[in-house]
């Protein structure tokens, strides 16, 4: 179903992401090390990245670095090798192709098809070299973090070491990427910075960019065929019009119609109740730590677009703060992905969010 709102797994479940997943393909058989997966929220990353691991023949692992997080407010070594083999276990042919280079492994007890870590003495890399042996006999082993910028957490772990390591050694090892923070993923990788054990690695970015007008009517109109349901033209362009080419926002909206037999209004509607609902659990922490966010998001979605606009609002809200401060707390949400920077002026790119944000 075109409209599920649940991540994709099958080409046929993908709609015009054919170039995205081809290049995202080919990046991996010629042998890519480190490939970064980008876009804004609800773009469907991790559906192209459920559709590519499921096509290609090379044994994969995925760990969800944001769900890992949030489940164990930590990301150290020991909660990452444990989503690892977590990944792996239950897989028969991995388990069993891999047993021998996992059984080397110190900390890591292998138990019919279940992995386990066993000891203190586990260790990352020892992990991933052996992964390597086993991607020298399977063709190449795929390990991907989806959210990936959640690997900043890693205490005094450090996943921009591991991968450096794993990329300049590990030939038989692709890594791909994704993130919807991609200011805070970048943050994290540091290829730019000189002292930042990435510098100036080579990665493979694959982009992926909202839908166009054109491209957005077609994905409604074949959704709402699909299902059989019956809306005019008119309502098609105005959900085009209100949700920018966002896929999820698309698909949500069409759910919503289908499975719950609405009008186009009431289906808006919901469609903003769900984002209101996201941005509380996504941004829950944020607020709590500043409650300027709050209002410098209400500001950029008022339409205040400069840099001096939206501190006078603040100012005038919440009262006096520092040039140096303020900066920082809109550069955060910059990095985020919650609001863009072009050419000096701010915008909320998502057109949904915009209006939860008017709210706030």
């Amino acid at each position: 179903m075109l409209f599920s709102p649940y991540p994709k797994t099958k080409r046929e479940e993908l709609f015009d992401r054919e170039r995205e997943l081809k290049e995202l393909e080919e990046a991996v058989k010629r042998g890519e090390r480190l490939i970064l997966l980008l876009g804004l929220r609800r773009l469907g990353k991790s559906s192209l990245l459920n559709v590519a691991l499921n096509e290609l023949t090379y044994p994969s692992i995925k760990v969800d670095v944001r769900k890992t997080y949030s489940e164990f407010s930590s990301v150290n070594r020991y909660v990452i090798g444990k989503m690892l083999l977590s990944g792996m276990s239950g897989r028969k042919k991995l388990v069993e192709e891999a047993k021998l280079f996992l059984e080397r492994v110190k900390g890591v007890s292998v138990s019919g098809l279940k992995l386990e870590i066993t000891s203190k003495d586990f260790s990352i890399t020892e992990l991933l070299e052996a992964l390597n042996e086993y991607g020298e006999k399977a063709g190449r082993v795929i390990i991907a973090f989806d959210e990936a910028q959640y690997l900043r957490f890693g205490g005094a772990t450090r996943y921009d070491g591991i991968l450096a390591y794993a990329i300049d050694n590990l030939e038989n090892l692709t890594f791909i990427l994704t993130g919807s923070e991609v200011g805070l993923l970048f943050d994290f990788l540091k290829f730019d910075n000189p002292e930042a054990p990435l510098f100036g690695r080579y990665h493979h970015d694959v982009i992926l960019d909202r839908f166009s007008p054109e491209i957005s009517t077609e994905f409604l109109r074949k959704g709402f065929e699909e299902a059989n349901f019956k809306v005019s033209r008119r309502e098609i362009e105005g959900a085009v019009g209100e949700l920018d080419g966002i896929p999820g926002w698309l698909a949500l909206y069409g759910y919503m119609r289908v499975t719950r037999d609405l009008g186009h209004e009431e289906a808006m509607n919901e469609v903003l109740r769900e984002a209101k609902s996201l941005v509380q659990t996504e941004l829950s922490r944020l607020f709590a730590y500043s409650p300027r966010y709050r209002v410098i998001l209400k500001a950029v979605a008022l339409g205040y677009s400069r840099w001096k606009d939206i501190k006078d609002y603040l100012t005038l809200k919440l009262g006096y703060i520092n040039d140096s401060n303020f900066s920082k707390l809109l550069e955060n949400l910059v990095k985020s992905g919650y609001v863009e920077k072009k050419e000096g002026k701010y915008t909320i790119p998502d057109p949904v969010l915009q209006k939860v944000f008017r709210e706030l």
